[in-house]
Parts: C-alpha cells; structure tokens; sequence
C-alpha cells in the first residue's frame, strides 16, 4: 500500500492501464487530478483543447482509430457540462473514452458551489450523464478510488464499447490515504464472447435456403475487426455487401460485391438491393432510422418478409426495430468465422442477381 492523494491515484491508474494521452482544460475544480501527471511514474501527456466538448470528441476519435481509450478531464459545473455531447456522440456510436470530472466537495454539496446544480438534487451533474455513458460513479473517498478506476475501464472494454464517467470532488482529489492500485490484467476477462453453436446451425439453415441474400455491415464488424471475416463469408457465397454510415471501411468500396450505403443518406444501389433482398445479415448493425428509412417498408429493408439474421454483442439491440429469425449475441468476428466454417460449398447460382447488381450501378 502506499500513501497518495486521490489525484495522484487517478494519474497512476491511468499510466499503469496504458492510457497514453490525457486531453482535457484544467480548471479549479480539477487542479489537483492535472498536477499528478507531471509526477513521477504517472506523466502522461497532457493535449490542452480550447473547449471540454473538444476534449470528448478528441477521445472519442482517437478511440476510432487505436481501439484504445483516452481519458478527457474538465473541471466542474460549465466545464464539466461541455462534455455531454461528447459523450453523447460516444455513447451512441459505442466507441470507449474514460471522461473525469471534478465535483463540489462533498462537505460543501448543495449550496450551489461553483455551478453546481442543485435545485432538483444536490450535486445533479452526474445523473446528466447517466444518460450518455455505460456508468457514471462519484468517488466520495480516496480508499473508493482504486475500486472505481478498474471497475470503469472493465466497462468500456467488454462487451459492447461506450464511454465511462467518473466525477472526483475536489475534496477526495487532494486528501491522500493509504491504497493499493488494482492490476486490471486480473480484473478484465479473457477472449471474445463466442456464438452459441445451435444459433450458427440455424442461420446456416436460413442463409443455404436464400436466394437474394445481403450483408449489412454496421460499426460493431469495425469494431470487433472483423472485415477479413465478413469478405470471406460475402466471397464464399457471392453475397453483396451495403453498409451503414458507421460501417463505411469495413468492406473494400471497389470489390464487385459492393452494393453502396443504405437509408436515407444512402445509395440507389444500395437502397434497392437490401430493399429486393430475402435474408438480410446483419453485423453490428443497429438499424437506426437514419440506416432504415425511417423503417419505410421497402425502401431500404423489407423486413419481414425478408429474414433477418441479427449477430450483435449487444442484447437490446436482437429485435428491437426488427424481427430476427436468427438473433446471434455474440463478437462478430467468431460469429462470421464460423458461419463461413459451417456453410456447405455454394451451389446457388446467383449470376442472374449480380448481373442485377450490375446494372443498377450502371445506370
């Protein structure tokens, strides 16, 4: 155990997990958090924005690119405000960021300290981002800290991806106690969440029987890597492959078996192919509105009587805007590996339907 402020267990945590960047603007109500990392065994670089909102889409993009989280730090009241749409955009892309706030002290919480909003509850500021976050904790004691620190980053590194927030009031920044700092080697699970094999059999079942089959690749193929997977299964069945926004770079736009964007940004091609389509694949995708045409039966998906197969890591997204006849939870990259492993040599000759595919993108 060792002695160390909450400031300085925040800034060690941090360096110990691997967090290579802090971004964020230091204020009063965060001073005691940014003065740890120029102490020894926790610098880490501290990339200054001019607005907090800045400092959450920074990590939030840096996330997009690495597949590691970035902390963003700000102050409290306005300053910690600013960063809900960060945090909205990250919640609602599922992409991971760890984002620390400071707070009122807690001996001082309801007094309307420093912005605080208090009217409908003391300290009202974290229940604003329950809303746009996997888990939003207050550390209301240093010896608490440790605990936090790896339960937050256990949740944004399983299952499905999303933002973290931790509040640490200024009190709990600066007083120190005696802690132990948590290995989160030993606090995070092993290996991706594998499909059930009886669901694999079934969308085998469902796809052999297709005959205008489409893949729809959304972010969660991205984020799971699992683009050579998704080629191998689109290859080995002659399968065109639309994508939403979030899923644009998940499969090459000059393969023949492209077919273009869907919804209502999306293209022609695109649109008509997954419109015409009888089994639609869904991988990581969690038809929003804007990736559905408002769900405008036929336009962009005609689900049913087209059947779905739904493979996403998230529960609440099997059936939520459409049907499955197959709801695979699971990591897309084993689930698509292994219904390409499963699937019997292709005999549909599907000649006439790419030939179809290519002549709505000539014309």
């Amino acid at each position: 155990m060792a002695k160390l402020t909450g400031g300085q267990v925040v800034a060690q945590v941090l360096k110990q997990y691997g967090v290579e960047y802090v971004t964020g603007i230091p204020g009063h109500g965060i001073w005691s958090l940014t003065d740890a990392f120029l102490e020894k065994g926790s610098e880490i670089p501290f990339i200054q924005v001019y607005h907090e909102q800045s400092a959450t889409h920074l990590a939030d993009g840096y996330y997009r690119v690495s597949g590691k989280p970035m902390a963003a730090v700000a102050s409290i009241g306005a300053g910690a405000a600013n960063t809900v749409l960060g945090l909205a955009t990250a919640y609602s892309d599922s992409t991971s960021l760890l984002c620390i706030t400071g707070g009122p002290p807690t001996h001082m919480r309801g007094r309307g300290l420093l912005q605080e909003l208090e009217r409908h509850t003391d300290n009202g500021f974290p229940q604003v981002t329950d809303a746009v976050s996997k888990r939003s904790w207050v550390a209301t004691r240093v010896e608490e800290l440790p605990f936090i620190m790896h339960r937050a980053f256990s949740t944004m590194l399983t299952g499905r991806p999303g933002p973290a927030h931790i509040e640490v009031p200024m009190d709990v920044q600066a007083e120190a106690a005696d802690v132990s700092l948590h290995d989160l080697t030993r606090r995070l699970p092993v290996g991706l969440q594998q499909p059930d094999p009886l669901a694999i059999d079934k969308a085998v079942d469902v796809l052999r029987d297709s005959r205008r089959p489409v893949i729809v690749v959304g972010g969660g193929a991205i984020t799971s890597d699992s683009a050579d997977e998704v080629l191998a299964l689109a290859e080995a069945w002659q399968i065109p492959v639309v994508t939403t926004w979030n899923g644009k770079g998940a499969f090459p736009e000059d393969h023949a078996l492209f077919a273009g964007s869907v919804g209502q940004t999306g293209t022609i091609v695109g649109n008509a192919v997954a419109s015409r389509a009888d089994v639609v694949i869904s991988i990581g995708c969690r038809f929003t509105d804007w990736s559905s045409s408002s769900y405008a039966q036929g336009v962009t998906f005609s689900i049913p009587p087209a059947k779905l197969i739904h493979i996403d890591i998230d529960p609440h997204e099997i059936g939520k805007n459409y049907p499955a006849e197959v709801g695979i939870v699971a990591d897309a990259k084993p689930t698509v590996a292994a219904i390409v492993a499963s699937l019997p040599r292709s005999s549909a000759d599907r000649s006439e339907y790419l030939a179809e595919l290519e002549q709505l993108k000539a014309e």
